[in-house]
């Protein structure tokens, strides 16, 4: 799943500095939020940070905890694909994310 998060991780930073651009010198009129979508690749952040959490407890973990850590990883790593799916159009997108 590293794919998907170094993808994500690029798109998030691409996000991030349009809008910060459009905040700093750019009137969207009301159209575009640059806070929204700041507030948005923070909240994105966070989800791939769970992921990484998940995987790094995978191979720590024995028994009930490696199962519980093992499932926690496929259920956020679904949570990635979601996430990619705004970019599909990009040409860095793999099909292989498409839930």
């Amino acid at each position: 799943m590293t794919g998907v998060v170094e993808f994500l991780e690029a798109r998030i930073s691409e996000d991030e500095k349009r809008a910060t651009y459009v905040r700093e010198y750019g009137d969207t009129g009301g159209l575009f939020s640059p806070a929204r979508v700041l507030a948005e690749c923070e909240s994105k952040r966070a989800v791939i940070a769970v992921h990484e959490s998940y995987a790094r407890a995978v191979p720590e973990s024995v028994g009930i905890a490696a199962i519980g850590a093992r499932c926690g990883q496929e259920v956020t790593a679904d949570a990635l694909k979601a996430l990619a799916a705004v970019y599909k159009d990009h040409p860095d997108y793999q099909q292989e994310w498409a839930l």
